[in-house]
C-alpha cells in the first residue's frame, strides 16, 4: 500500500483516522452503558437489602417468588430427565413393563439428588492412579518391529491426555458410597502407572449370553441382554423378587486368535450383597448364575460417554504396555469391560481391566 502514489495514502489516512475516531466513540458509549447498568443495579440491590433488614414485604416477596422459580425449574428437570429415561428404556424393549421403568426412574433420581455435580477433583484422585511419563522413544519388540510406546502423559493446562482424549472418569469410592459395588481393596504395586490394582472378593453375579456378528458384539443383542437381566432383578426368578441394581455392568470378551475379532462376549450385573448367601434362580433359560473367584482387577478409567471400539482398543494396548513394565505375569487372557454409571448420568465411568486369579 506505502508504494502508491502520495494522494492516494493521504486519502487512505484520513478514512483510517475516521475509522479510529468511530471504535473510540462507540467503545465510550458501551462503557458507560455498562457503569449506568452496575450504579442502577447496586441501588436497587442497597434499596431490596434494606427493605429486607427493615422487614420490607417487597423483598420477601421477590425472595417467595425466586424460591418458587426455583423449585419448578427442579420439578420440570425431574420431568424431562424421567421422560428422557422412558424413552431410553423402551428403545431397549418396546414391551418393558412400567414398573421396571419406574424403578429405573427412581433409582436415577436418588443417585441424582445425592451426587455434587460441582465437586472438581484431580485427574489421579478420579482416576484412582497416576499417570505415567510420557514416553518420546521407540524401541524394537521380540517380533522385530518397531512402536511408539502406548504410555500417555499429561499435557500442561489440558484436560485431554496423551493417547487418551477422554474426559474426566466419576471416583470410583464417589459411585460405591452411593451404590453396591463388589467388595474390592486397592493394591498398591511399587513403581507402577498407569492402571489401577483392586483385590476383588469372590462373588455371585448373574450372566447371559451376547451375539456377535462380524467379529463384533451385535448391537440389538446387547441390548436385549441388558433387557434380560433387568428383568431378573425386578422378578424374574424362582422368588420373584426385586434385587437392588448394583454396579458395574461387566462385559467379559473372548477374542479370535488375530486379537481384532471378538469370538464370544457375555453381560452381568453383580448380586446385590443381600442375595449372595443365597441368589435367586433366574426364570429364563438364557440367563445363568455363576461364581466369579476372588482375584485381582488391573484397570484403566476413562469418563465422557461410550467409548468407541477404536478408544477402547487403544486402552486396552495402554494398559498391556504398563502392565508389562510393572513386570505383572499370568493374567488372564480376556479383556474385562466395566461401566459403572447409566448413560444418562452427566458423570460416567467406564473401565478396561484384565483379571488375574489369586
Amino acid at each position: 500500500l506505502w508504494c502508491t502514489p502520495g494522494s492516494f495514502k493521504l486519502s487512505y489516512y484520513n478514512e483510517y483516522k475516521s475509522y479510529l475516531r468511530m471504535r473510540v466513540l462507540l467503545a465510550l458509549a458501551v462503557l458507560a452503558v455498562v457503569v449506568y447498568s452496575r450504579r442502577h443495579h447496586g441501588r436497587d440491590y442497597d434499596h431490596d437489602h434494606k427493605h429486607h433488614h427493615d422487614g420490607g414485604e417487597g423483598y420477601d416477596h421477590d425472595h417467595d417468588r425466586h424460591h418458587k422459580y426455583d423449585k419448578d425449574y427442579k420439578k420440570d428437570c425431574k420431568k424431562v430427565r424421567a421422560e428422557e429415561i422412558r424413552k431410553g428404556m423402551l428403545e431397549y424393549d418396546p414391551d418393558m413393563p412400567e414398573e421396571q421403568i419406574m424403578m429405573y426412574i427412581e433409582h436415577n433420581e436418588a443417585a441424582i439428588s445425592s451426587y455434587n455435580m460441582d465437586e472438581e477433583v484431580g485427574w489421579d484422585e478420579a482416576r484412582g492412579y497416576s499417570e505415567c511419563e510420557l514416553w518420546g522413544e521407540e524401541e524394537e519388540d521380540d517380533d522385530n518391529y518397531t512402536r511408539a510406546r502406548r504410555h500417555h502423559g499429561q499435557k500442561k493446562k489440558s484436560n485431554r491426555r496423551h493417547g487418551c482424549t477422554c474426559r474426566k472418569p466419576m471416583p470410583l469410592d464417589e459411585i460405591c458410597a452411593r451404590n453396591e459395588c463388589p467388595v474390592y481393596e486397592r493394591i498398591n504395586v511399587t513403581g507402577s502407572c498407569g492402571f489401577e490394582a483392586k483385590l476383588i472378593q469372590s462373588a455371585y453375579w448373574v450372566a447371559t449370553e451376547l451375539a456377535t456378528e462380524n467379529g463384533k458384539i451385535n448391537l440389538n443383542s446387547a441390548k436385549d441382554a441388558f433387557v434380560k437381566l433387568l428383568d431378573y432383578i425386578t422378578g424374574g426368578n424362582n422368588l420373584n423378587a426385586t434385587i437392588n441394581m448394583t454396579t458395574p455392568v461387566l462385559t467379559r470378551l473372548k477374542m479370535a486368535e488375530n486379537g481384532h475379532d471378538v469370538e464370544f462376549a457375555s453381560l452381568s450385573f453383580y448380586i446385590s450383597p443381600y442375595y449372595q448367601g443365597n441368589p435367586p434362580e433366574p426364570s429364563s433359560d438364557d440367563v445363568k448364575l455363576e461364581w466369579i473367584d476372588g482375584g485381582i482387577l488391573y484397570s484403566r478409567a476413562m469418563g465422557g460417554g461410550m467409548p468407541s471400539r477404536g478408544e477402547y482398543r487403544k486402552q486396552f494396548n495402554i494398559l498391556w504396555d504398563n502392565l508389562e513394565e510393572a513386570e505383572i505375569e499370568d493374567l488372564g487372557e480376556e479383556p474385562i469391560i466395566l461401566d459403572y454409571l447409566p448413560p444418562w448420568y452427566p458423570r460416567q465411568r467406564h473401565e478396561v481391566a484384565f483379571f488375574k486369579e489369586v
